[in-house]
């Protein structure tokens, strides 16, 4: 009687993601994402895990839906469906979370969110893995811990895979992305602090509104902010703040008080859009005229607050 073979490379394969899971988890302490740019070929593989997120997450929502399905008789082939899909999903999680740190090492990506996302995906990765482990006792009914651990573990993942894509619109949108316009009635169910409604009190001493506050704050925060912000600072530039864009990042000074040819906000925004150099990068559209214009006011003027 000859013995299966699939067990052995079953066990290959579970050894063989469990060494890039490991390297996973060593890559954020041997190669944080500290907010620098590098090689462009690391930026043109990094790019493509907006592209391959999406796989897994279909797949991992698919999966209950079979198992389930899989549970009745008419329906009892989906359960090697869904093994076939568990197995793509895992390989489509391990792929997203290396091109995720990719693209967060080599595209000048740094800050909490950005970890938060990254330790995000490796997780889902691990996670994964183990269903890989569990479902094959769920299925052939044996180990008790196993098969009452599978169904917990998948949907415990499901809730991580939520989480972890959170994570990535923030760092994309916003951080109040999902909850800008959440119902107050849903806020006080999922515990969501309340958006903040400021008193109606009139100062006692009006502040005029200046260049800055009225119109160039604006611009920047639709245009720039989103990629130089606390959870997200591209080239350790911050310019979520007046004195943060004053500070400048990694390069240096980027608004030097009138002087239009010294300031690298001014050369950035003006450049060609196919130029590397560009600003807004990552597919944004350039500035208007009019809000260029106004920024080459604000800065031949002092660039004051």
């Amino acid at each position: 009687m000859s013995s299966p073979e699939p067990r052995p490379r079953s066990l290959t394969s579970f050894l063989l993601g469990l060494a890039v899971v490991g390297a996973l988890v060593a890559l954020p302490f041997v190669a944080p994402p500290d907010g620098q740019e590098r090689a462009t070929l690391a930026q043109f593989f990094g790019r493509f895990h907006p592209l391959l997120v999406h796989a897994p997450i279909t797949l991992l929502l698919l999966l209950p839906l079979l198992e389930v399905a899989g549970l009745f008789h008419p329906w009892a082939h989906l359960r090697a469906t869904a093994g076939l899909v568990l197995g793509l999903a895992t390989l489509g999680a391990l792929a997203a979370t290396g091109a995720g740190w990719l693209l967060a090492w080599s595209g000048g990506y740094q800050g909490e969110t950005v970890t938060r996302h990254l330790w995000g995906g490796i997780a889902l990765s691990a996670a994964c893995l183990l269903l890989v482990a569990l479902r094959r006792s769920y299925i052939a009914r044996e180990g008790f811990l196993a098969r009452v651990l599978y169904l917990p573990v998948l949907l415990g993942s499901i809730g991580l895979m939520a989480w972890t894509s959170h994570q990535g619109s923030a760092i994309t949108h916003g951080e109040d992305f999902l909850t800008k316009h959440m119902p107050a009635s849903l806020r006080t169910f999922l515990g969501v602090p309340l958006a903040s409604v400021p008193e109606n009190k009139t100062p006692a001493v009006a502040i005029p509104p200046t260049l800055f506050t009225e119109k160039i704050a604006p611009i920047l925060e639709k245009n720039c902010v989103s990629c130089h912000k606390p959870s997200k600072h591209k080239a350790d530039l911050r310019m979520d703040t007046y004195a943060l864009l004053m500070k400048g990042g990694e390069n240096g000074t980027v608004v030097v008080p009138g002087d239009l040819k010294k300031s690298e906000l001014h050369r950035r925004i003006t450049l060609p859009a196919d130029d590397d150099d560009f600003m807004p990068t990552d597919g944004k559209p350039p500035l208007k005229p009019a809000e260029i214009a106004l920024i080459e006011q604000w800065i031949t003027a002092g660039a004051k607050p």
